[in-house]
């Protein structure tokens, strides 16, 4: 409607947009590779879909220091904490304010942490999304 507006309301008619946008999802998930998301007003966010579940969402692995997540209203900023966290509803905050929820699932080797966000709650935001590229 508004090509330079960023903040775009989320209505049926932008549902091709959110249909090639899931597909680059899946497709970086499918092969293996880091996903990048490059919002309108700038900031990139990058992770690694570790899997797919249609009614669980995507659990998707963050770097640990890139990005702010809090859990029972703690910022989770070690592995320590980050384990007294799984299974716990927490929130993930990217560098732009946007702030999703997320179910951690746990850490891996190279101090990422893992997990889930419901694919319903990405796709809210997809009107804030340019684009998403496989790296």
């Amino acid at each position: 409607m508004y090509p330079n507006y960023p903040y775009q309301p989320f209505y049926p008619y932008y549902y091709d947009y959110r249909q090639g946008l899931f597909s680059k999802i899946l497709a970086c998930y499918h092969q293996k590779r880091w996903i990048r998301l490059s919002f309108r007003d700038g900031t990139t966010v990058e992770g690694f879909i570790k899997t797919y579940d249609p009614l669980k969402g995507v659990l998707i692995y963050f770097p640990l220091q890139r990005y702010t997540i809090s859990c029972d209203g703690v910022k989770v900023d070690s592995l320590q904490k980050a384990q007294n966290c799984i299974g716990k509803r927490s929130t993930l905050t990217l560098p732009n304010n946007i702030s999703l929820s997320f179910s951690i699932e746990g850490v891996d080797q190279n101090q990422n942490i893992g997990g889930w966000v419901n694919i319903n709650e990405l796709m809210a935001v997809s009107g804030q999304v340019m684009d998403a590229n496989c790296i």
